[in-house]
């Protein structure tokens, strides 16, 4: 291991590093800026999503791609998905109609993704966090789709509010553009959309009657 290391021997210091960052098991990778402040927790799994380290450091970002990780916080946190085709030209067009409408609805609520991570959580907080999430061709994407009982289509524009039991699309013709997202968003602040019962969705769905 070329890496500087503390000897296991040293039980204290490794315990109080653990404490320091909330450590609960083994392995945890972390990663700490020029200045010690924290970039991410989950390097374990950022690295797993991104092995050839395309986003390194791995700073908190605005738009992500819908991963198992980010669908877990769906139960806490309400979100703007855009399903597209998984090509690299779709990604990038996800990302850049979304990206506007993420900065824009951070700004407005003070929430700064270049700050060290304890910042950046402590300024992220419940009332107005809103995750924006690219949906590609995978099976997270397609559980979510069946869980909620979206149409199998692309490009899909959503608002999925699993803490409040419901979801509402863009209607159907609307061209997706960043404007257009922009004011999606709006909408959903305002509770202007059409909002259907997630619930209710899923009970009047035979797909997820069985799957379930």
């Amino acid at each position: 291991m070329p890496w500087l290391a503390i000897p296991w021997q040293q039980i204290s210091i490794r315990a109080e590093l653990a404490q320091l960052y909330g450590i609960r098991g083994i392995p945890t990778l972390l990663l700490l800026d020029r200045n010690g402040h924290l970039i991410t927790m989950d390097a374990r799994t950022e690295l797993a999503e991104d092995p050839v380290a395309q986003n390194f450091p791995w700073k908190p970002r605005a738009v992500n791609i819908l991963t198992e990780r980010f669908a877990t916080k769906l139960h806490d946190y309400p979100a703007i998905i855009l399903f597209v085709e998984a090509e690299e030209t779709e990604v990038q067009f996800g990302e850049s109609v979304l990206t506007p409408a993420a900065d824009a609805y951070y700004k407005r609520y003070n929430i700064n993704f270049n700050a060290p991570q304890e910042e950046f959580v402590s300024t992220s907080g419940d009332d107005h966090y809103l995750q924006f999430l690219v949906g590609v061709d995978t099976e997270t994407s397609d559980i979510l789709r069946d869980l909620i009982g979206l149409d199998d289509v692309v490009p899909l524009l959503v608002a999925v509010d699993i803490p409040n039991h419901r979801f509402a699309i863009m209607d159907y013709g609307v061209e997706i553009t960043a404007d257009s997202v922009i004011k999606f968003v709006d909408r959903f602040e305002k509770a202007d959309l059409q909002f259907r019962n997630i619930s209710q969705r899923v009970l009047e769905s035979d797909n997820i009657v069985n799957h379930v």
